[in-house]
Order: structure tokens, then C-alpha cells, then sequence
């Protein structure tokens, strides 16, 4: 070797070592002349093994790459360089990595001849890097368009909408080509961002965002609740728009059970003080009526005091069973018969003002039905034509038959084929617009004022006639009153036939009983009833008075009548009390509660003895004979 050629050749090989990455000299034969440091160091081969060599036999031939072989021998002859060829191999000695391979060819300084420069980069670590980002940006175009959120990207300068995903288009009706270059606003998303700029200052310190319950309209004018959420991205701003319809209809659910749940709470509150007072107005009036002349003319107001206080124990009853979701009693009923007797009481609901007129068909009605709970609706019914009739007007029940057939009940989506009995009740009030239509039977809807009603009038109706598998519907106008339709299945022959119920002889006795009862009033009522008819009463105010009574007077005492919930100890603490010394006692408990309610509450004891508040004095007296005779 010349000298000028080893000058040439060390002037090179300080130059290549200055290079970071690996880089090699090879010859026109593709002989290695020269390897950089790092060359050495990346591949882990030594000089002694690699000058001289051919590219292909290097490190027990590891770089015997086919693709490599194709490029020095075909493509560069043809060429002066190439760059940036990719090339990924399973080293020998350092596994498998992913290279970039730059290459030219120029002239030695001397002989004329040519050489090859071939610079590696390994660029593994930065593939990788490539494809996370290019697999998480698929991710994320993935989400994007599938996700069930409306996503909005927004240019951050004005705000513009820059891409939308189809759930936009779903839920607001506009395809992203409509929303690109629009703003929120244009789109119908109503949330100020008119001065973009202070909205991003606000989004780059919170970090997010947060509008709740924002009502958005939709491309046909249509309103949609939303949340909607917005994020600072790197070059974009993203708005999340989320639709909560469905999920304020199932926390407006709630909040009526909940509200439902508190009404039941607050009846069975107030249901054992108020049957109690019930229990008095109807004990001392029909004490009253018994010694009235049957000729006498408060004979009949009288009656009418203790029908309105049996319908007013039987609403109470309604609303703890509709509260609570207990069973109706049905029976046969002949609602035309219903009607007429319930007319007297309605004529009074209503005012002077009101024309009140029934007409109804001559065939009997007979349905299976809880009468108070049918006279309870239609009192509901009335009392609501009456607060809309302000000024007076015209109210009409009617009665008659319809026949549900197929067509009938494709076209509305319910029942089954078949007669049904239908009473109608119209009035000609002011009506209503199909919104409020729609939310009539929802508990708690009302158009009264605060204060002048509940809510629960039509929410219960429609209760209690789903409950009978039949249908109430309302028909309105503004302006031109309204019609309740109500319809219910007629029985079948075969359950008309009714049995007459016998009237039983009320018959006293001269046994000693117990009472014990918190209410005054009741207790000496009580204590009236049964003196009149022979028996000896001892009272008790209180539960540890009922026991401190009884185990003075237990010899004597043949009957125990226990209010199951009383001051001091409860009618089931005073049973089980006294049972311990006189096992055999017969116990009667009473209560304002159905049966139903207080059975896993209070009592547990098969068989028991119970009537419930209010009682009239015959059923008392029927009772309490009923048991001194088992």
C-alpha cells in the first residue's frame, strides 16, 4: 500500500469515527476496507474479522440480507446513493433489530476507482415508537367514530368545528361535512363559546370542562338533554356530547318512587289516629240512628253521615293498598246500580252552577270490581270536572257496552278482544293540549296551583284501573272540554250469579272484657257499644295498663280486645304477656292497618283474631260474639 493511499485511508478512518452511527467503507468488490468504532461496538464483531471481508460473510453471515445483497449489486451500480432503505433482520449477535440504511458511492481520491460509504442507523426503538403511535392513533379513530358520544374537535383559534364522528349525525342530525367549519352554536349545541379565546383560557386551567343538563336542538328542531364535557387535546379541543335523556327519565322514575314510597309512609302514619276517628263518628252515629223514629226526617241525614264516613275509611284503605300495591276485593258488580248510588254523594261534590246529568243503558253492567275503589275513581273524576268548571257548565256520566276487536287493539296497542262495560265522563271545561295529555297519570302531575293539589288523583285512578285489567283514556281539546273513557272487562255468565249477603241477629252476652286503646274517644265508644249488650268492660289506656289490669282481673276476664299499636307496649307485647299466664286467653286485635300490613310487622302468630278500624257496632258486637263462642 502506497503511502498516500494508508494517508488516505487513516484521514477516512478518523472521519468515520467521528460519526455516531455505525458506518463501514466497502470496495468496488463489496469488501469491507473500513469500519467505524461504533460499528464495532453496535454489531459486536472485531477489526480482525471484518477488514477484508465480503458484506455478506460478515459475523458468521449475518449480514447475509437478501434485500441488502439486491441493493449493492443491482440498484446502486445504477444509482450514486440511496437513502433511507429500511431493512429489518435477526442479527446473530444482537437479535432482531430494525436498521435504516443510507449508501453512496464515490471516487477514491486516487486509482480511480470506486468506493462504497454505508451508514446504519438502528432505529428500532423509534419503529416501535412509530407503530404505537400509528396503532394508538387507529385506536383512537376507532373510538372516535364508534363511540355512542357525540365527539366534536375544535380548531382552538375560533372554535370551529375541525371533525365530527356519525353519533353527531345521530343524535343532531348533521353529518360532519354540514358540521366542518361551523361553530357549537350553528350546530345546536347552546353552550357560550362565542368568545372562544377566555373559553380556552378556561379549559388550559380546570383542564376540563363541564356543562350538565344542556338542551340541544337537533337539525329538525327537535330538544335533547345532553352533558356535555370538554378536554384540551394537543393541537385541538375535543367536546364530548353525551345524551342523558333516557337517563333523566330513569331519575325522574325514581323520584316518583321514591315520593310514592313516602306517600305510603305518611298514610300508614296517619291511617291508625284517622281510622280511629272514623271508628267514633261511625260507632255514636249509628247509636244515634238506632234510637231515631223510623219515621223521623234525621233518619236520612244521618245515614248520609255514616255512608260518608265509610267512604271516607274506604278511601283511606285505597290509598294504603294503592301505596302498597295490595290486592283489590272484586266482586260482581252492576255498575249501573254503582252509579246511581254513588249519584246523591257526587251532586254534592259538585256546585250549584254544574248541570249534573247521568245517562245510562238499560242492560246491567256486571264486571268484577272493588266498589270503593271504582266510587273512589269516579269521585276523582268529578271533582276534577268540577276545578275546571269554574264558571259553571256541563257534566255527563254515561254508561254503555263496547266490543274491542283485533283492529281495535293493533290500532292502540293494548287490551284483548272482547266486551267491555264503558262509562264515560265528559265535561265542558276548558281542556287541555296533547302535552299535558301525555302526563296526566304520571303521580304528582298536576295543573292546579301550588297548594290546591297533590297530583295523585289520576295517578291513582289509572292504578286502580290497570288494576282491574282495564282502561282509562282522555279526550281533549282546548277549549272544547274533556272526556274520561273508562273500560272494563264485562264478567261471564258463569260469576254473575251473587250471593245475597244474610242479615245476622247481633247477639250480647254477660262475659268480661278488656279493652285497651290509647284513643279516648274510641275506648269509650267501645266500652258503650258492649255494655248496651250486656257485658262487663274494663279499659286500659295504654299498653303496661292492659297488663297491669289483666293480672288483676284475669279471673274474669273472657276476652281481650288489643290495640296492636299503643303508648308503652304494643298490642303484641301486651298478648305476649299475658298469654304467659293465661295461655288460653282469647285475644282480638283491632288496628287502623290492613291486615296485610301489619301481619309481618306486628303479629306473627297463625290464626289470629283481627278487625279493622273503623267498625261500626254491630260488626264489633258480631265479632267479639264470634269469638266467645269458639
Amino acid at each position: 500500500m502506497g503511502k498516500n493511499l494508508r494517508q488516505a485511508l487513516e484521514f477516512a478512518e478518523n472521519i468515520i469515527n467521528t460519526v455516531r452511527e455505525p458506518l463501514i467503507v466497502l470496495d468496488q468488490d463489496l469488501r469491507v476496507v473500513l469500519a467505524s468504532h461504533s460499528f464495532y461496538n453496535v454489531f459486536q464483531v472485531k477489526p480482525e474479522v471484518t477488514v477484508g471481508q465480503l458484506i455478506y460473510d460478515l459475523g458468521n453471515n449475518q449480514w447475509n440480507i437478501p434485500s441488502l445483497r439486491e441493493l449493492l449489486e443491482n440498484i446502486l451500480p445504477q444509482k450514486t446513493s440511496f437513502v433511507g432503505y429500511e431493512v429489518e433482520h435477526d442479527f446473530t449477535t444482537i437479535g432482531k433489530r430494525t436498521m435504516l440504511l443510507n449508501a453512496r458511492q464515490v471516487e477514491q481520491m486516487m486509482g480511480k476507482k470506486r468506493i462504497i460509504l454505508l451508514a446504519i442507523e438502528d432505529i428500532t426503538e423509534r419503529s416501535h415508537l412509530e407503530d404505537q403511535l400509528e396503532e394508538s392513533e387507529l385506536r383512537y379513530r376507532r373510538l372516535f367514530e364508534t363511540a355512542n358520544d357525540g365527539i366534536v374537535l375544535l380548531e382552538k383559534n375560533e372554535g370551529q368545528v375541525a371533525h365530527a364522528n356519525p353519533a353527531i349525525e345521530k343524535m343532531l342530525g348533521y353529518s360532519e361535512t354540514e358540521c366542518l367549519g361551523k361553530k357549537l352554536q350553528d350546530i345546536g349545541v347552546s353552550i357560550d363559546t362565542r368568545d372562544f379565546s377566555a373559553t380556552m383560557q378556561d379549559l388550559t386551567r380546570e383542564g376540563i370542562l363541564n356543562y350538565q343538563n344542556v338542551l340541544l336542538k337537533t337539525k329538525t328542531g327537535e330538544e335533547v338533554c345532553t352533558d356535555i364535557y370538554m378536554v384540551d387535546r394537543a393541537q385541538l379541543a375535543q367536546c364530548n356530547i353525551r345524551d342523558v335523556s333516557e337517563r333523566k327519565k330513569l331519575e325522574a322514575q325514581v323520584r316518583h318512587t321514591q315520593k310514592m314510597e313516602a306517600i305510603g309512609t305518611l298514610t300508614g302514619g296517619i291511617a291508625h289516629d284517622f281510622n280511629n276517628i272514623l271508628s267514633v263518628i261511625m260507632g255514636y252515629g249509628s247509636m244515634v240512628l238506632n234510637t231515631l223514629p223510623t219515621d223521623s226526617p234525621a233518619r236520612g241525614n244521618m245515614s248520609e253521615v255514616l255512608a260518608a264516613a265509610n267512604r271516607a275509611a274506604d278511601l283511606t284503605k285505597r290509598l294504603l293498598l294503592f301505596s302498597r300495591k295490595e290486592s283489590a276485593n272484586m266482586t260482581p258488580v252492576n255498575l249501573n246500580t254503582l252509579i246511581l248510588n254513588l249519584q246523591k254523594m257526587l251532586s254534592r261534590v259538585i256546585r250549584e252552577s254544574i248541570n249534573f246529568h247521568l245517562d245510562l243503558t238499560e242492560q246491567p253492567l256486571m264486571v268484577l270490581a272493588d266498589t270503593g275503589q271504582i266510587e273512589q275513581v269516579l269521585t276523582n273524576l268529578v271533582a276534577n270536572a268540577r276545578d275546571v268548571m269554574l264558571e259553571g257548565g256541563q257534566l255527563l256520566i254515561t254508561s254503555g257496552i263496547e266490543e274491542i276487536d283485533e283492529d281495535y287493539v293493533a290500532a292502540n296497542g293494548y287490551g284483548q278482544p272482547g266486551r267491555y262495560a264503558l262509562i264515560t265522563v265528559a265535561d265542558t271545561g276548558q281542556g287541555m293540549d296533547a302535552e299535558t295529555q301525555q302526563k296526566i297519570f304520571e303521580p304528582f302531575f298536576t295543573t292546579k296551583e301550588s297548594g290546591e293539589g297533590t297530583g295523585l288523583g289520576l295517578a291513582i285512578c289509572y292504578g286502580i284501573i290497570k288494576q282491574h285489567n282495564g282502561f282509562i283514556k282522555v279526550y281533549s281539546e282546548l277549549g272544547e272540554g274533556t272526556i274520561f273513557k273508562i273500560l272494563l272487562p264485562l264478567c261471564v255468565a258463569a260469576v254473575l250469579a251473587k250471593k245475597t249477603e244474610e242479615t245476622v241477629a247481633v247477639i250480647g252476652g254477660n262475659e268480661t272484657i278488656l279493652i285497651a286503646e290509647d284513643n279516648t274517644a274510641l275506648r269509650d265508644l267501645s266500652r258503650a257499644v258492649l255494655e248496651t249488650f250486656g257485658y262487663t268492660v274494663i279499659t286500659a289506656e295504654d299498653g303496661e295498663d292492659a297488663i297491669a289490669q289483666f293480672m288483676v282481673n284475669q279471673e274474669r276476664i273472657s276476652l281481650v280486645l288489643l290495640d296492636v299499636i299503643m303508648p308503652k307496649k304494643s298490642g303484641k307485647e301486651v298478648s305476649e304477656a299475658i298469654s304467659k299466664v293465661c295461655p288460653k286467653i282469647k285475644i282480638l286485635f283491632a288496628s287502623g292497618y290492613t291486615m296485610e300490613i301489619i301481619g309481618s310487622k306486628e303479629l306473627e302468630a297463625d290464626g289470629i283474631d283481627f278487625i279493622q278500624k273503623p267498625y261500626p257496632p254491630q260488626k264489633l258486637l258480631l265479632k267479639v260474639r264470634e269469638i266467645l263462642d269458639k
